[in-house]
């Protein structure tokens, strides 16, 4: 037993006590004789699928139709006349069912956000023999193709006849038929992305395939989880000892390297904090605003009252056992956040009393931190002739000439009015190249406390490009993660049309 075990529950003499891992390999083995026999239980008893009991040319409501009806609805004149002659020249190469008597294409130009809504009140306004007799279906034999371009969302619609033959009530012959749509349309080619659509929902052969995969790994998911199911008492106690033994392990480094950074900076900053306060308001630039004031007032008072938090803990040594830190995890955590924030600020204080007081080498730092930002902007453009480009080009040669001249008694007013055009610039540059998707949290620039501060963030909303694009990218990441989910086959009038719609 390690020095670090030393406050561990003591086994009492005479008893065996068998380690985690021990313990772990009993109860797989346990849990995989339990699990194989049923498994082979459930195998017998579930068929395995065959593939020519999918095949669909035996149902007639499947075989090729004799005669389908297209009717391209284009309310808001989105589509040429060429775009509809092309969409009717493509329709005759589906291979459109029977089930399917109707088959309507639908552009709109501006919809609900839900593109659902709108095509139920559509249909409803223009086209009522498309709603059931019962008023909350598609009627038999309609299939609706199209999209919404504001804001951009593909569908497929169907009655309830073509939904269940074509499985378009919901599942992935449905989210296949839906997305299908949406290449094409990104493209520019509306025509294009409305054919793929339609062949997607009506490919009777891909239907198949995709039944027949299902069936089987339906049957292989229902072997596997019977097994696992009968052996999860076993086989949930091993994962979970060492789940729980990993969890805290790694807890508690984590604890210890918050403690080593309170012990190494805690006691030196606060001796140092008036000092840093008085730097702090001693601070003449426009860039020392009430806002970059107030954000080091917050973190200098939570610093000043880290000191309960601190004695908590003062006991604890290298050498304390783990159990130890566990017990304060909460305490050091929030301590290191703390005081590496002050120790953030302090640096960034620093550089702001330097860059005022005229130290030429900070000056120049800063000028070609501003200047590699600016450069980076002029990438995402990348329009060398824009107006906007040109803007980028003449701030960053002002910033050359301002590096040359770091000494001048008014590098300050030159430095500030320099930031102020590159914000307008960069207002510009969001609202043309990053305003593609729905904010899914606040842009706000690095304060004073954060490592990557520079002089003239935040000031009068000053955020640089690099924060802008890193906003935008996980705004992009997030509205993707969104529409990824299942296909929306929701109404808000509370219709049951059966299909669905993808925001793209």
């Amino acid at each position: 037993m390690t020095a670090a075990d030393s406050n561990d529950d003591v086994v009492p003499a005479g008893q065996i006590t068998p380690s985690i891992p021990k313990l772990i390999g009993v109860a797989v083995a346990a849990a995989a004789l339990i699990g194989g026999g049923t498994a082979l239980g459930i195998s017998q008893a579930m068929p395995v699928p065959q593939e020519s009991a999918y095949v669909m040319q035996d149902s007639p409501r499947l075989a090729p139709s004799e005669q389908t009806d297209v009717v391209i609805h284009n309310p808001d004149a989105v589509l040429s006349a060429g775009d509809e002659a092309r969409i009717v020249r493509d329709a005759e190469r589906l291979e459109v069912p029977a089930v399917v008597t109707q088959l309507h294409y639908m552009v709109f130009a501006d919809n609900h956000e839900n593109v659902n809504d709108t095509v139920e009140e559509f249909a409803r306004d223009t086209r009522p023999d498309l709603i059931s007799a019962d008023d909350d279906h598609f009627a038999d034999g309609v299939l609706i193709v199209g999209v919404g371009l504001d804001p951009r969302q593909s569908f497929v619609f169907a009655g309830n006849d073509v939904a269940d033959a074509l499985h378009l009530h919901s599942g992935s012959h449905l989210d296949k038929a839906v997305t299908a749509i949406q290449p094409g349309v990104k493209d520019n080619n509306i025509p294009a992305g409305l054919f793929a659509g339609a062949d997607a929902a009506t490919d009777t052969e891909t239907l198949a395939r995709d039944l027949y995969g299902d069936a089987r790994n339906n049957r292989v998911g229902a072997i596997i989880g019977g097994g696992v199911g009968a052996a999860g008492g076993a086989a949930a106690a091993a994962a979970g000892a060492g789940a729980v033994l990993r969890t805290r392990r790694k807890k508690a480094l984590t604890a210890r390297q918050h403690y080593d950074v309170v012990s190494r900076e805690y006691g030196s900053l606060a001796q140092r904090l008036d000092h840093i306060d008085i730097r702090a308001h001693s601070l003449t630039s426009p860039f020392a605003d009430n806002q970059m004031r107030k954000q080091w007032e917050e973190v200098r008072d939570r610093f000043l009252n880290l000191h309960d938090h601190v004695d908590s803990f003062s006991h604890l040594s290298a050498s304390s056992p783990d159990k130890a830190f566990l017990s304060h995890a909460t305490e050091l955590d929030d301590a290191a956040e703390t005081t590496t924030r002050v120790s953030y600020a302090e640096a960034n204080i620093d550089s702001l009393f330097r860059l005022e007081h005229g130290d030429e080498t900070v000056r120049r730092t800063e000028l070609a931190a501003l200047r590699e930002d600016v450069i980076a902007a002029q990438l995402e453009i990348g329009e060398s002739e824009s107006e906007l480009s040109q803007r980028l080009r003449g701030i960053e040669r002002r910033a050359d000439e301002l590096s040359a001249s770091a000494s001048s008694p008014s590098f300050m007013d030159q430095f500030v009015v320099l930031l102020g055009d590159y914000r307008l610039a960069l207002a510009q540059l969001q609202e043309q190249r990053f305003s593609d998707v729905k904010p899914a949290s606040e842009l706000a620039a690095p304060a004073i406390y954060d490592r990557n501060y520079r002089p003239g963030y935040g000031y009068h909303g000053f955020v640089p490009f690099w924060t802008l694009s890193t906003w935008h990218s996980s705004n992009v990441q997030a509205n993707e993660a969104t529409q990824s989910s299942s296909t929306n086959s929701s109404f808000s009038s509370g219709f049951s049309g059966a299909g669905g719609s993808s925001s793209f």
